[in-house]
Formats: C-alpha cells, structure tokens, sequence
C-alpha cells in the first residue's frame, strides 16, 4: 500500500525523502537551542495550511503565542490570514502541564486536536513532559499511549526536543516513526556556524544520512545544493 506524504515546505528536503514526510506519523525534530527546530516545524505547519489542511501549534514551554507570532512574522511563508480563518491554531498547555501532569495536558492537547479536525500538529516542546514523571518507564508508557492516539487520529505530528544528536538512547527517539535532528556546526573560524539537517530514522522511506546544508531566507529554511 502506498504510503501518504505531506509537504513540508522546505525547498530541497521533499524530493530527499520520497515526496515528503509520511502520513499519519509521528516525527521528532531534536536539536539544541538555536538550530531552528520552531522554524522547521512552523513552515511545515503553514505548508499543510496553504493546502487545505488544518494545523494545531501546541505550545509546552511557557512562551507567550504572540511572541511566536511575532518571531514567525519575518518569514514569508507566515500567512496570518491563515490563522484569522482558523486554519492554524495555538494552544498553550504550559500552565495545565506544571500544574496538573503529562495526562491532564495530554487529554486537553487531544481534545482541542480533535474539535478542530486538525490534520497536522506540532508539539514545542516534549522535553517538559518528561520532567512530570519520576520513573523512565511510566514515561515510556505515557509516549506509547500518546503517539498511538495521535496516529489513530490521522495526524501529522511534529514533536520538538530539546537535545542533542548525541543524545541517542532518548525514549522518543526509540519510538518515533522518524527522527531529524537540526545541527549547528562549527565553521572555518570559531566565530562561524553552518546550520545542517540529518533525516536519521523515517520508516518506510528511503533517505540520505549525511547532513544537507541549510539556509535560512525570508522564505523560511530551504536545503541549500
């Protein structure tokens, strides 16, 4: 059976993974502060919406959605029209997180997921789930269940992480249908970095491993020749 794909927006990436990223899914898009992990994800998220496709911004960590707009605004593919008609969404469940738990923030991400008909999320980030609970495996439990409820609702799910790529034995590494880390390298001088993207895991596709160079536009993040 064939597999579905959804565009990501990112010029140069698509025709690299086989037309897009596979659908319903759950992909994690790790790296370190300052790679553009949020700029990835939103890009993709306004890619769905200039398609008819419906998009929910969760937001875990405390950052005010206006500052998000604000942010996004100096890109092109940021359409606020798009969020006026309710195609993209913003939740924010930070205070529901630190306050109630990872369950309660899940079934209130799942409900608002589901009163919108939403056909793609992005998750920013997991990394606070993970600080609600004592016990790796009761962590593991709680990703299982919640990557099983978001693929039974047909979704494309983005998940930002905050960590490194040597971060290897990370549970949502393990359990994710695809895994893109964002990198930041050292350049020719110790002053210089050169912003790169590595596909490492995504089931059911073929896909280069070696870090593509990226640039970053007003048109958003594009994979550079």
């Amino acid at each position: 059976m064939e597999i579905k794909r959804a565009s990501t927006g990112v010029k140069g990436l698509d025709e690299r993974i086989g037309g897009g990223l596979p659908t319903p899914s759950v992909i994690l898009v790790a790296g370190e502060p300052g790679t553009g992990k949020t700029t990835f994800c939103m890009q993709c998220l306004f890619r769905g919406a200039k398609l008819g496709e419906p998009g929910i911004y969760v937001t875990a960590i405390s950052e005010p959605v206006d500052q998000i707009h604000k942010y996004m605004a100096s890109y092109r593919f940021y359409d606020r029209r798009l969020v006026d008609e309710g195609l993209v969404k913003f939740l924010d469940i930070s205070e529901v997180l630190m306050k109630r738990g990872a369950r309660k923030a899940l079934d209130m991400t799942i409900n608002f997921i589901r009163r919108s008909d939403a056909r793609r999320v992005v998750i920013d980030s997991i990394t606070p789930f993970s600080y609600t609970f004592t016990e790796p495996q009761e962590y593991r439990r709680f990703l299982h269940e919640f990557f099983t409820v978001l693929k039974a609702m047909e979704t494309l799910t983005l998940l930002v992480a905050e960590f490194s790529p040597e971060a290897t034995t990370a549970p949502e590494s393990y359990m994710a249908d695809g895994v893109i880390y964002l990198y930041l390298q050292q350049g020719e001088t110790p002053s210089t970095f050169k912003p790169g993207l590595q596909v490492r895991k995504l089931k059911g596709t073929e896909h280069p491993k070696d870090i593509l160079r990226l640039g970053f536009t007003r048109e958003g993040i594009r994979v550079l020749e």
